[in-house]
């Protein structure tokens, strides 16, 4: 077709959205014309550059390198010199993965280099002022708290059963699943591809099992505790003792304790001053901690608590702490300290480790879940073919299913590559050393629990006005659904339960897999992601406009037709 008349037909399709374009960069213009002091630099920092200024991209850019080069020279200069990072980085995040994929050996090569290269290069600011590579603070931690434990006023469950409060997303249709409701639905996920089949045999086998949802006998470092994608709900619901690290804000606080007490569950928290059966107001306003500025005195204070606490029975510790941009490597960098330590003091195989991976980046998956994305595409709906044949020379709605890579012993491993660049490079690097952790603490006798949560419209998520316009067009894209927080906190909390319980899990370290970064596709609740037609990343327009067309009606509608048939026409004069 005619590049002018394609040029015209693709910029039609966006006329719908431009003025909520229009009012994003309003936005974001008011934010540059009038920005927030910025706040003093305190604990976990990016490190000082050759410019004197603490870049993020410079060191995203160094970490990579670093990682790479334990088993890719060529691929660590090519990082190093990358020269648009914002934009760039995706491809470099995909090259650390298909590396790794090579070899047992290279995964792990890439996980201990990235994760050493963070410890050796971060800064971490004292109360004081004074600076120090965040390796050497770890060596010195200490421990500058007191320790509070509060117990639950309610007896323990007779029959402790999880219900799943499910609302979905695309039609508002609400229903409470538990019991055999739940495992229908969970098949009917199965079968449409939104969820794998290792996935839902894992939720069913912990509804089959109700002794594996009495945690009364349980213990879970929860580091966030309230962040939104954490387990603390369910936990207290199932009666864990919960060692709950958040930050030093009173109404935080008002809502873990009083949750506890009235609950069967435990909890034992840090507090700045001595506890002398302090209540309400005068005890919210003492406990806590900050994650981000006291990382090496909350790992001390952890690792001296659980041994007291568990008395040798086996922890899990979580790391659900969420930030924006920056913010969130350094909390997560924190979370790692923590984790590690408490690896190191209590001993690996005394120590189940916690996280969730997003949807949204690049793994090694099943090769049945690459055949279905393949299948999916071939039998795509008629105006999905024709819009993709329209959009698809401007990067959009680009097929799923990739070609599979082989291993250095000639095994063909699929992937998938889900990254959404929107989302910043600073997010992909805070999972990544997430990953770094898990199959380091796995090769070292650690049980795993790092499952593939799925898309959710959690407050942080749906305030970014364009995610929230792309979730409510995703249902379009067979098999995708976007998720609630609720059923998101219910059903990965079943997936943990199942890691610490099930002999069979992949979690444990006896499993073997291929290669180490297969772990993070296994029992994936990924929402579809992994079998959509389309990649993830290329359809959040489409699925906005889509979602447009639903909220606003005719006049998106209008548009809508419009496009469809000059695509068509354009089509039809290319054949």
């Amino acid at each position: 077709p005619r590049p002018t008349l394609l040029l015209y037909v693709f910029l039609m399709m966006y006329i719908p959205g431009l003025p909520f374009l229009y009012l994003g960069m309003l936005g974001e213009r008011k934010k540059r014309l009038y920005p927030k002091p910025a706040p003093k630099l305190a604990g976990i920092v990016f490190p000082l550059t050759k410019k004197g200024d603490r870049s993020t991209t410079s060191t995203a850019k160094e970490v990579f390198a670093a990682a790479m080069s334990a088993v890719d020279a060529e691929s660590g200069i090519k990082a190093r010199k990358e020269k648009n990072w914002r934009f760039g980085y995706h491809k470099h995040i995909v090259k650390s993965m298909v590396l790794g994929a090579k070899s047992e050996d290279a995964a792990l090569k890439i996980a201990r280099a990235g994760l050493d290269y963070l410890y050796s290069s971060f800064d971490h600011i004292k109360a004081d002022g004074s600076s120090i590579k965040l390796a050497q603070a770890a060596k010195e931690k200490k421990n500058i708290f007191h320790t509070a434990t509060i117990k639950g006023g309610r007896p323990k469950a007779a029959k402790p059963e999880i219900k799943v409060p499910y609302k979905c997303f695309h039609t508002g249709e609400v229903t409470e699943l538990k019991g055999q409701a739940l495992i229908d639905q969970i098949d009917k996920w199965v079968s449409w591809g939104t969820i794998e089949p290792d996935c839902g045999e894992a939720i069913k086998d912990v509804v089959k099992n109700p002794s594996w949802s009495d945690l009364s006998d349980k213990h879970f470092v929860v580091l966030g505790t309230t962040s939104a994608m954490g387990p603390f709900l369910l936990l207290k619901e199932l009666g864990a003792h919960i060692i709950a690290v958040d930050l030093d804000r009173p109404f935080i606080w008002k809502k873990i304790i009083e949750g506890v007490q009235d609950s069967s569950a435990t909890v034992t928290f840090p507090m700045r001053e001595k506890y002398n059966n302090q209540t309400g107001d005068a005890l919210y306003a003492l406990a806590g901690c900050n994650l981000m500025t006291q990382a090496p005195e909350i790992a001390a204070w952890v690792s001296d608590t659980v041994p007291t606490v568990c008395k040798g029975k086996p922890v899990t510790v979580g790391g659900y702490a969420y930030l924006d941009g920056e913010l969130h490597v350094r909390v997560n960098l924190a979370c790692d300290l923590i984790m590690s330590t408490v690896i190191e003091t209590y001993g690996a195989k005394n120590v189940r480790i916690a996280n969730l991976c997003t949807p949204t980046d690049a793994y090694l998956i099943p090769e049945k879940a690459n055949k279905a994305a393949r299948d999916n595409l071939k039998n795509a709906p008629m105006w999905q073919k024709l819009l993709q044949m329209l959009v698809g020379p401007f990067g959009k709605m680009t097929p799923n299913a990739l070609k599979p890579i082989k291993s250095d012993k000639g095994e063909e491993i699929h992937m998938m590559d889900a990254l959404v660049i929107a989302q910043g490079p600073n997010y992909a690097m805070a999972k990544r050393l997430q990953q770094w952790r898990a199959v380091l603490a796995r090769a070292a006798g650690c049980t795993v629990s790092i499952n593939i949560a799925p898309a959710t419209a959690t407050a942080s998520v749906v305030s970014n006005k364009g995610f929230a316009a792309a979730y409510g067009g995703m249902h379009a894209f067979k098999p995708m659904e976007i998720f609630y927080q609720e059923v998101s906190n219910a059903v990965m909390g079943m997936l943990m339960i199942y890691d610490i319980s099930s002999p069979n899990s992949p979690a444990n370290p006896s499993f073997k897999f291929a290669n180490p970064q297969q772990l993070f596709a296994q029992n994936a609740f990924h929402g579809g992601a992994m079998r959509c037609l389309y990649k993830f990343t290329s359809i959040g327009e489409i699925a906005a406009l889509i979602n447009y067309a639903k909220v606003y009606g005719m006049l998106v509608a209008v548009f809508g037709t419009a496009a469809t048939a000059a695509a068509v026409a354009v089509v039809m004069q290319n054949k």
